[in-house]
């Protein structure tokens, strides 16, 4: 209506017509009301605004809880919320006159249908006078994050394998004891030692904090090596050595593209294996992360998160993933990719030969005629459709021999 106004007194002025600039008068006038009112009932708005959860697993749905507290001194007028939820959409929200002093509370929930860190927010209200003429919005709240963790499957455990032994690796040290674990040594106080731990007779003689270190029991080891590349090894057909990972393709937005997210759903479900098998289990992409080998069941959410902010990386490399693992490799090994190229296997395999056992897990389809790594410690695990892969996993690792390759 605003942009009415000038026009309205321009054909008054040119014309001569008094009802013209009549109109015109009035509109003014009605505007300057509008304004006027929604700018002195403009409320004084105190907001509490959480994710229930903040962390939820792929599919399950986010519940979005407001708190609107009326902090001024005036009854608010009737609020319109509206709360931008980004890939998930947007809520708009009517909420009624709030009393003074007193609280109204609201919310939705909206499905989650893609992995990653996704902002929900920042949250707007608006203020709109009688007749809707005049809006007054203001920004309420800063944008909070949603992590939607990859899906993941019950897998059963791998067989055992060479190097799960002790005396195939180092034993872990600890400053926190359980009945199964043998004093080893004293080492100053760091914080977040159990204070329970500290040595008080050494401490008095040393004049600063010590504590008992404790030689935990071995546990398995497992080594989960995703590839991130994008469009990973597509057309290179050249051996795994640095420098030659090729990475063509751009699109690196979380479930854009069904085989990485396969690839990153098989990741999480082997992190969560290794927690309830309570292994040792380290986490190598192809981006160069490497959490290296701790505790699954105590890193477990720590891992899901890295595994839910995942995005295919145009720089990530296969070589230097393969590089630096090392040249002492200890128990098992499970490669999560969505497609080797012939020359990449052959450097994969020689990269990774130290293992005890390793499983290359591919889901993308082979190229034609690609022939099968059938090395005596290779399992070959193929997740190509949207089928579980607890299926498909547990007919690799079912049989006595880790020869066999499935499709």
């Amino acid at each position: 209506m605003a942009a009415t106004i000038p026009l309205l007194v321009a054909g008054a002025w040119l014309l001569g017509q008094p009802e013209l600039a009549a109109a015109a008068a009035a509109a003014a006038a009605v505007l300057v009301v509008a304004a006027v009112t929604v700018r002195s009932r403009r409320p004084t708005l105190e907001l509490g605004r959480t994710l229930h959860p903040a962390r939820v697993a792929l599919g399950e749905p986010c519940e979005v809880h407001l708190s609107i507290r009326n902090a001024g001194r005036r009854r608010t007028p009737v609020l319109a919320l509206d709360d931008d939820a980004g890939v998930f959409g947007r809520a708009r929200l009517g909420i009624a006159p709030v009393p003074v002093g007193a609280t109204r509370d609201a919310s939705y929930s909206f499905p989650t249908h893609r992995r990653g860190l996704h902002p929900v927010g920042p949250l707007t209200v608006d203020v709109e006078d009688a007749f809707g003429l005049v809006r007054s919005r203001r920004v309420m709240d800063d944008a909070r994050t949603l992590i939607v963790l990859p899906r993941t499957w019950t897998l059963p455990s791998l067989p055992h394998a060479p190097g799960d032994e002790p005396e195939h690796g180092t034993r872990a040290l600890s400053s926190t004891s359980t009945v199964d674990e043998e004093f080893a040594s004293l080492r100053p106080y760091t914080v977040g030692d159990d204070i329970r731990r500290i040595h008080w007779r050494t401490t008095a003689r040393v004049g600063e904090p010590v504590v008992r270190q404790f030689d935990q029991p071995w546990q398995r080891r497992s080594t989960i090596l995703l590839d991130v590349r994008t469009l990973a090894a597509t057309g290179s057909g050249t051996d795994s050595t640095p420098g030659t990972d090729s990475t063509p393709g751009t699109d690196s937005t979380p479930g854009s593209d069904p085989a990485f997210e396969r690839a990153v759903s098989a990741a999480a479900s082997l992190v969560v294996l290794a927690a309830t098998d309570r292994e040792m289990v380290r986490l190598v992409l192809t981006d160069g992360s490497d959490s290296g080998f701790v505790p699954a069941a105590e890193h477990v959410e720590e891992l899901l998160d890295r595994l839910a902010a995942t995005r295919p990386e145009p720089r990530a490399s296969l070589a230097g993933a393969l590089a630096g693992l090392g040249a002492r490799p200890s128990g098992r090994l499970v490669t999560c990719t969505r497609h080797l190229e012939p020359g990449e296997r052959r450097g994969w395999a020689r990269h990774t030969a130290g293992y005890g056992m390793r499983v290359l897990l591919s889901t993308g389809m082979p190229s034609p005629g690609e022939p099968s790594d059938r090395t005596g410690s290779t399992l070959e695990v193929t997740w190509v459709d949207d089928g579980p892969l607890d299926r498909a996993w547990t007919a690799a690792v079912a049989p006595a021999t880790p020869r066999e390759r499935v499709r």
